[in-house]
């Protein structure tokens, strides 16, 4: 490892084993961290989401009943935390794949398997300082892009997220600087938040056009629609008191009214074909308003690739169920019996 300096770098550790909490704290002492706070469970550890965050936070994911996956979501995309780019490890004896995909899926920069060694933790450490990812933000997520390519059409800019624990532990730190840079990132994140909390919502309301004009809405078109409004409030609670978002909060409220109305419709049977086509123009004219610098065109088009993209995924998924039932249905032939040829002399 390079000649870092750990001499102002802050960690904390959330593990319920606290033998294994002593460890990790043990190689951070080693390596000169200049604080390490312990913490028996993410209840305990909960205050590192309203002040003091730390720059590195190790939290273990193993138990049947982890909280730890919604501390990291809660810590990437709550308006108020104060740090919310802290770099953050996952810590686990047990890599299934459904672990695997939920720290990709919440936003944590990386998987450390127990039991470890120092220089298992130091090379991770080393790692978020010198090839830390950029961050996206969509509706739903920010946090290091795994995007293996963009999805056509879509503009999620990559974020070059303050890393407190690159400027510390290589001499950049300055109080004031660092909170002006953690500052525009945040402010960043926010108009990012909006931007693709409207794209959402006019992604979820496309899907579900064709569903809901039929005289029984699909259930599936049922179920999106209903979805709307939660990406509504989280839009609505990030309309900061600085500015005018007079006119954001009017559209957004009123789409989520009429989207509410609908679903409710679709619950007991036909839709009015009206309020359909209403929704779909008050979507694209939440997304006009939430960006006003791209070109409504450009948006429309994001979400019908989208859109596109999601239906051939879906029918995909449904081609290969259905081949795995007829497979599973089809009695498998008995296998002929073995014969042995026998050759005589003579």
């Amino acid at each position: 490892m390079p000649d870092y300096d750990f001499s102002q770098v802050d960690a904390a550790i959330i593990d319920s084993q606290l033998n294994t909490a002593r460890v990790f704290r043990d190689v951070l002492v080693r390596m000169s961290f200049r604080r390490m706070e312990l913490f028996d469970s993410v209840k305990a550890a909960s205050g590192l989401l309203s002040a003091g965050t730390p720059d590195v936070i190790l939290v273990d994911a193993d138990g049947e009943d982890t909280d730890a996956f919604r501390f990291i979501r809660a810590l990437r995309n709550e308006p108020k935390v104060p740090n919310p780019f802290a770099c953050l490890i996952v810590t686990t004896w047990a890599p299934t794949p459904a672990l695997l995909t939920r720290v990709t899926n919440t936003g944590a920069d990386d998987l450390l398997l127990k039991p470890v060694s120092p220089k298992q933790v130091q090379d991770r450490i080393a790692s978020l300082i010198e090839g830390r990812k950029g961050f996206v933000v969509t509706a739903d997520y920010t946090g290091p892009d795994r995007r293996k390519s963009p999805r056509e059409g879509a503009q999620v800019p990559v974020l070059d997220a303050p890393n407190t624990l690159r400027l510390k532990a290589t001499g950049q730190w300055n109080q004031a600087g660092v909170r002006m840079l953690l500052n525009e990132a945040i402010g960043f994140v926010t108009t990012q938040k909006r931007v693709r909390a409207s794209v959402q919502v006019a992604f979820l309301a496309e899907f579900a056009m064709p569903g809901l004009s039929r005289p029984t809405p699909d259930r599936l078109a049922t179920e999106h629609v209903g979805r709307i409004g939660g990406f509504l409030d989280d839009l609505l609670r990030r309309l900061s008191d600085e500015g005018d978002h007079a006119h954001v909060e009017a559209v957004a409220r009123a789409v989520k009214s009429l989207a509410e109305s609908i679903h409710a419709q679709a619950e007991r049977g036909a839709v009015e074909p009206g309020d359909v086509a209403q929704l779909q123009t008050m979507v694209r004219a939440l997304m006009q308003a939430t960006d006003p610098d791209r070109p409504l065109e450009a948006m429309t088009r994001e979400v019908t690739a989208a859109v596109n993209g999601y239906r051939s995924r879906l029918e995909q998924m449904a081609q290969a169920k259905a081949a795995a039932a007829l497979a599973a249905a089809t009695p498998v032939p008995p296998e002929a019996p073995l014969h042995t040829a026998t050759a005589s002399a003579g």
